[in-house]
């Protein structure tokens, strides 16, 4: 017997006999079903190899069956012959294909490297929080389904979710630093404490609050690394159940941490732990929740088809990657494994052409005003959607038209793109999101944040799109196209010169998709005239940002006479700062910092020109007084002076004494592994290392009376007050001599640190 059942696809997840399905209906009941799911790979042999694999798929540990058939490779476009092996068992796919890549290393596998969920929904075109009618018989299998829903769609229904959020509540240092855990639940607006004594009791309490709320979703802080391994271990060793997973009957999904490269530096990321049937998002371990809260992540999940957990948990390259799997899966394109594409042969002057990034004109240094700034809107993004630059498409054996300026590559004219045909609805669905929350700005808050969460998810994938294109592991990346938007970009910026000049503005800063102009007396409505006509022109649209009362280009760090491109702040005339690379907008910088260079911002903040900024030098210059004065007196909270850095390598690994080498080494000699790419939080106590051998300390084992380096963090203070008043005549040996006038003699050692005389308190306020 047939019956339908009209709701939401939740959660899947591999199965023995296919994959697991958790569906949500209209009136809220909670439904698990299976699908009879066989996931399959490719292997593209020849000759007698053929006839070798069907042999071997007898000795395989897992049932496959293989089929010839015929797929296409994506940068010929060609049909090749390939053998499609399915797979009985979902559950071990992975070692069906580690079994025959032991006996064909040397050829090219197809599809392998696939998790089972996501070939169910590329092959199915289903995806989670995708609303439809399922059709499931008597024992729980659907059979077959009508979608009323659309992944693309931008107004679309979400099911009614129950949301338990799970954290420490002690939460001065991450749950990692510490011996024991104080949790708390919050559900339904409530937030209840475990405070119970023995394990055993939180156990059961945490059971209850489970029990009671039935959530779809657990968001947790520190979820991943600590939180859930520690509460999983406590239940274990106690043999108590966990009401963890909404499935009885399937274990916890996990994975191991990593430390990896990633653009010149390197990252840590914590192994997942996943439900089955719940979905578990650990929010500090999740960039799309960081960024774009649930709503962001609800957003991607529908768009990428990937499940919940692993979206939440992915990349921004993965998200994009899993959106170019999908359209190459319906197409009957075959996914390859490993990249195998190398880049193409070029001449030395071709090198000298193609090996530059975006156009940038570095700023004059100092304070200006009556400057505008305009924005490409999706620069990038456009040009690969309306240029069709793609990997297959670049330098196509088809066409030969030498579109791409400067280099003279060809673009394919006879087939679109990959990466142009699954971008173009993304560019779509956040011009549509911005809209809508320009619309409900200051009319309703709930659909604001809603749209604007949305459209935020979309821009990091967008934004990323175009570095994941040159990136020389992306699946479907290629270094050609990369470099043919870089050229379409640079053409398009100086294009845009060309016709601002024309009109009597000036280029003041241009880098890669904005542009800084000036031209005394004009109005915004003459540079919403001038974006008009550039973006007839270039073929993108091009839009006023705004105009600002004033803006600076400070100095770069290593030399005063220049500025660096990302390094500004400004006020709009509509009342908004923007800051870029400036010390408040660092997140490396410690709190007091930040404070004081606000404070000095928040002065110039009705300021209508550059030329009265020097009017509010005495205020600021007392800002930065009062600031360094607390500072050198040692009584500065503490808290406020942590510094978080992002650890390059082991603790063992380090061979200086260099602060996060001792940081490292301190934690780890108390019991606590911090990876290479972990960020650590700790408090300077003597940098120089001459009157304390501890330079630092870990926040976790700080302790109030072990105080700070007085002259590391005057040194920090005073360099960012030195980026808003060098321009002023203020640079950091004036700032010095004058700050700390008069405060600099008597010192006493306190047991953990240098501190001053509690009687200099007061000169040091008045600067006496």
């Amino acid at each position: 017997m047939i019956s339908s059942v009209t709701a939401w696809l939740f959660d899947t997840y591999p199965i023995a006999d296919g994959v697991a399905l958790w569906f949500i209906e209209r009136d809220g009941r909670r439904r698990r079903c299976w699908h009879s799911f066989r996931p399959s790979f490719y292997l593209h042999l020849r000759g007698g190899d053929v006839r070798r694999a069907m042999m071997l798929a007898a000795r395989c540990p897992v049932r496959v069956e293989m089929v010839p058939t015929t797929r296409t490779e994506i940068y010929s476009g060609d049909a090749v012959g390939v053998l499609e092996v399915f797979v009985h068992d979902a559950l071990r796919f992975a070692e069906a294909v580690r079994f025959f890549e032991r006996f064909f290393p040397h050829y090219a596998f197809y599809n392998s490297d696939l998790l089972v969920p996501q070939l169910f929904l590329y092959a199915t075109q289903l995806f989670p929080l995708g609303f439809g009618e399922y059709h499931v018989d008597e024992t729980g299998k659907v059979v077959g389904w009508s979608l009323l829903d659309d992944r693309n769609a931008v107004d679309y229904e979400l099911p009614p979710l129950n949301i338990l959020r799970l954290r420490n509540a002690n939460d001065l240092v991450p749950p990692k630093y510490q011996r024991t855990l104080q949790l708390e639940v919050a559900y339904d607006g409530t937030s209840y404490a475990l405070e119970q004594e023995d394990p055993a009791s939180v156990i059961e309490s945490l059971n209850w609050h489970l029990h009671r709320t039935d959530p779809d979703i657990v968001v947790t802080e520190y979820g991943d690394g600590t939180l859930l391994p520690k509460i999983t271990e406590v239940a274990r060793k106690l043999r108590m159940p966990l009401l963890f997973n909404r499935d009885e009957g399937a274990s916890y999904r996990t994975t191991k941490e990593s430390s990896f490269f990633q653009y010149g530096k390197i990252v840590h990321k914590d192994g997942a732990f996943e439900f089955a049937g719940r979905w578990h998002v650990d929010q500090e371990n999740s960039f799309t929740v960081a960024e774009a809260n649930l709503d962001g992540l609800y957003e991607m999940t529908r768009l990428t088809q990937m499940p919940g957990q692993r979206q939440s948990r992915a990349s921004i390259g993965t998200s994009m990657s899993s959106l170019q799997l999908s359209w190459a899966y319906r197409h009957g394109i075959l996914i390859p494994a490993k990249k195998r594409e190398p880049e193409e042969f070029k001449s030395a002057a071709t090198l000298l052409l193609a090996d530059r990034g975006g156009l940038i004109f570095n700023p004059p240094l100092g304070y200006h005003d009556d400057i505008a700034e305009m924005d490409f809107v999706s620069m990038y993004p456009t040009i690969m959607v309306k240029r069709n630059v793609s990997p297959e498409t670049i330098n196509c054996r088809c066409c030969d038209n030498k579109r791409v300026p400067e280099l003279g590559y060809t673009v394919c004219e006879r087939r679109e793109g990959i990466v142009a045909a699954t971008l173009r609805d993304v560019v779509r669905k956040r011009a549509y999101y911005k809209q809508q929350r320009k619309k409900y700005k200051g009319k309703d808050e709930c659909l604001f944040r809603i749209y604007d969460h949305r459209q935020t998810a979309l821009k990091w994938m967008l934004v990323s799109c175009f570095g994941y294109l040159g990136y020389k592991n992306a699946r479907f990346g290629r270094i050609e196209a990369h470099e043919a938007v870089n050229a379409f970009s640079r053409d398009a910026i100086l294009t845009a010169k060309e016709i601002a000049e024309q009109a009597g503005y000036q280029m003041v800063h241009a880098i890669i998709d904005c542009v800084w102009l000036k031209k005394p007396g004009a109005t915004e409505q003459d540079y919403e005239e001038l974006g008009r006509v550039i973006s007839r022109k270039v073929g993108i649209d091009i839009s006023l940002e705004g105009m600002y009362n004033w803006i600076l280009f400070p100095a770069s760090k290593q030399d005063p006479a220049i500025t660096t491109a990302n390094r500004y702040v400004g006020w709009y005339r509509h009342g908004e700062i923007k800051m870029r690379g400036i010390e408040t907008r660092r997140r490396d910088t410690p709190q007091f910092v930040k404070h004081m260079q606000a404070a000095m911002l928040r002065l110039l903040e009705d300021v209508r020109n550059a030329g009265e900024v020097n009017e509010r030098l005495p205020a600021m210059l007392e800002v930065v007084r009062e600031h360094v004065a607390l500072l050198r007196s040692g009584r500065a909270n503490p808290m406020d002076l942590v510094l978080r850095r992002h650890l390059t390598r082991e603790a063992d690994e380090y061979t200086t004494n260099t602060v996060s080498a001792v940081v490292s080494k301190m934690l780890q000699e108390t019991g606590i592994r911090v990876a290479a790419g972990e960020m650590v939080e700790f408090i300077i106590l003597d940098r120089t290392g001459k009157r304390k051998p501890e330079k630092a300390k870990p926040l976790a084992l700080y302790a109030f009376e072990d105080g700070y380096d007085i002259e590391q963090y005057t040194e920090f203070a005073l360099k960012a007050a030195e980026t808003l008043l060098a321009p002023l005549g203020w640079d950091f040996e004036r700032l010095k001599g004058e700050m700390i006038k008069g405060v600099s003699g008597k010192r006493s050692k306190s047991k953990g640190g240098v501190v001053l005389q509690a009687d200099l308190w007061d000169s040091a306020v008045t600067g006496g």
